[in-house]
């Protein structure tokens, strides 16, 4: 049993995810990169996923999105998983406005922010910036540890929807670094519950 461990653990770190960027990384990186972070007024933790940016040129100024998931704790007590995307581009409002699955499932949206980001007085132009959230369950998050997430952003916009892509990796780092020891890997269409030891955790 020790040695099957083992070997799932073998296989699972020798999954990379891929960023926009062309940066490749292990799970163990992924891992030491999904962190916690203390919020707010209350300092309340805050666990956060590695980052992922993507660049689009858009003539004089790039078209910038950033996705990452994070778990946070809310005013009731509520443990909620989330998706977080951000996006900064320049042409007007896209207004993004509801989230779903690959499948159509929607999933509760929310609309963080809307501003202007940044103005250029050469150009007499801003940058718009629009932060929304998709919440998941964690059985979600675990179902996505096979195939990876792809949680899709409607916008009022036409033509202007986003979709925010985790590879399977970066998914059970995520749930490595959540659920330590009870952290759940595939194995073969399976999951078997591993103490994780060659992947710290409790970093």
């Amino acid at each position: 049993m020790k040695r099957l461990i083992t070997v799932l653990l073998g296989a699972c770190l020798s999954m990379a995810a891929q960023a926009d960027s062309a940066d490749v990384l292990t799970v163990k990186e992924m891992v030491e990169l999904t962190q916690y972070h203390r919020v707010g007024a209350d300092r309340d933790p805050v666990l956060r996923g590695m980052s992922i940016t993507k660049r689009i040129p858009k003539g004089w100024v790039d078209d910038v999105s950033e996705r990452y998931i994070r778990t946070i704790v809310d005013d009731e007590g509520i443990t909620r998983h989330q998706v977080l995307l951000e996006v900064r581009y320049v042409g007007g409002w896209r207004y993004y406005r509801a989230a779903s699955l690959a499948d159509g499932q929607e999933l509760a949206f929310n609309a963080e922010e809307r501003r202007f980001s940044r103005c250029s007085s050469a150009f007499l132009k801003c940058d718009q910036r629009e932060v929304v959230t998709a919440e998941l369950s964690h059985e979600q998050l675990k179902d996505a540890m096979t195939n990876g997430l792809a949680v899709y952003f409607d916008a009022k916009k036409p033509g202007r929807d986003t979709v925010a892509q985790f590879p399977p990796a970066y998914v059970l780092a995520y749930l490595i670094k959540l659920d330590g020891e009870d952290a759940v890997l595939p194995a073969g269409g399976e999951t078997e519950k591993s103490k994780v030891v060659a992947i710290n955790a409790s970093r």
